[in-house]
């Protein structure tokens, strides 16, 4: 008997045994707000052609109103992270789901392209917020040891909501005869819908523990705890994780905004057949999410982020050049796993530069949101140098350029592996 006990004693608990169930609640809650977030931010990428159609936009115009969406992320991302540290992280991110769901349903009835673009906005204003608060809820539910995975499979969202969208797309077109006629609007609708399981998911979802422990809440953005990292938490610290969030949003929304009309008039695909490769751009993205939770928390954040920055640039290069169906679906995976597994580690990232409860949430907005900024610039540069498949080709070609800055940024920042967040 005694033997049995010793030998159960020695077994090492698997690692997801060693989370709270509270923290798995975090995440459901935080992961289902932010899939249905990107589900519905994906859509413009499927339905930019066609939007581009039926309101006889130039690229550039058709550019703006993903710049338009953007800008509502970098606002919204930044307001309801200031609130999400007065209401706690729950309350807003439920809220930031319904400000989403609201303005999406509406898109659906846009009689023109300028009212289309701001209700995009508006519903941008909850989408930037719902990953703020969700980010800050999973980085203070999860352990120091396990943070990095749980970041990252909260982030897991953006493929699995982008596959939905494209999901959604198809069956749509299918059911439609197309999308051009009305089906982009039921597409839209279908946005109004992702609030009914986040009011299920909040009942049962404990508040962060760090939000609602007693302590005081200074006016900086300061470290508290035993031996941060050098530079995390300072102003410094911020502006380094600002500057590496601009890049990586400027390729995120430069090669994602386009891949669908790139794919069409530079490779003359047709829209089904290029929805074949989003797809792959999307399984790639998954990939690259769970192996960036695998190698996370064991590598550190930077040296993970240099090799998925290496990835990436490799891989959108090669699908810029690419001449050849075989080649561009191999090279369309892999930009999917580098681009989007970046994100994996963005909200452990953040929330370690700002390990303080009572300003995690606006710190987090401003870097995160604020480095949405790449995302206003990426679709407008790149709609602006499409005026030819030459110039397209170069409109795509400058995130190669955002890969190097990347890494020269994140090779400067802190390792914040380890951080005690406050």
């Amino acid at each position: 008997m005694s033997q049995a006990v010793k030998l159960s004693a020695s077994t090492p608990i698997p690692w997801y045994r060693e989370v709270a169930p509270g923290a798995w609640w975090a995440l459901a809650l935080a992961g289902t707000g932010w899939t249905f977030d990107v589900f519905d931010t994906f859509l413009l990428a499927l339905t930019l052609p066609v939007l581009t159609e039926v309101f006889a936009l130039d690229r550039a115009s058709a550019g703006s109103i993903g710049s338009l969406l953007a800008a509502g992320l970098v606002l919204g991302g930044i307001g309801f992270g200031w609130l999400a540290d007065r209401i706690g992280r729950v309350r807003s991110l439920v809220g930031c789901v319904a400000i989403y769901s609201l303005f999406s349903g509406l898109t659906a009835i846009a009689p023109t392209a300028a009212m289309l673009a701001w209700l995009r906005f508006a519903a941008g204003l909850g989408m930037g917020g719902t990953w703020t608060a969700g980010a800050a809820l999973v980085a203070e539910s999860w352990g120091t040891r396990h943070r990095g995975k749980g970041g990252a499979l909260m982030q897991m969202g953006l493929p699995i909501g982008s596959m939905l969208a494209i999901a959604a797309a198809a069956l749509t077109g299918a059911a439609m005869g197309g999308l051009s006629g009305n089906g982009w609007r039921v597409l839209y609708a279908l946005g109004v819908l992702p609030i009914l399981p986040v009011l299920a998911l909040a009942r049962f979802t404990p508040e962060s523990p760090l939000w609602q422990k007693p302590a005081p809440r200074p006016a900086t953005l300061g470290l508290e705890g035993a031996a941060p990292p050098a530079g995390a938490g300072q102003p410094g610290g911020l502006v380094v994780a600002f500057l590496f969030i601009f890049f990586c949003q400027y390729i995120y929304w430069g090669v994602f905004t386009w891949t669908p009309s790139f794919l069409i008039a530079v490779k003359h695909l047709t829209f089904v057949h290029g929805l074949g490769f989003v797809l792959a751009q999307q399984i790639g993205s998954l990939a690259g999410f769970l192996g960036f939770a695998a190698l996370v928390d064991r590598l550190g954040r930077r040296q993970s982020f240099l090799l998925y920055l290496f990835i990436g640039a490799l891989a959108v290069a090669i699908f810029v050049t690419a001449t050849t169906a075989a080649v561009l679906v191999v090279a369309i995976f892999w930009s999917g796993f580098g681009i989007t597994g970046l994100f994996a580690g963005m909200g452990p990232f953040t929330a370690e530069m700002v390990p303080t409860a009572g300003r995690r949430g606006l710190g987090m907005g401003l870097a995160y949101n604020g480095g949405r900024l790449g995302g206003i610039l990426a679709p407008w540069l790149i709609g602006a140098l499409a005026t030819d498949t030459l110039g397209f080709q170069l409109g795509m070609a400058t995130n190669i350029a955002a890969f190097g800055f990347a890494a020269i940024v994140i090779w400067m920042a802190p390792e914040t592996r380890g951080t005690v967040l406050g």
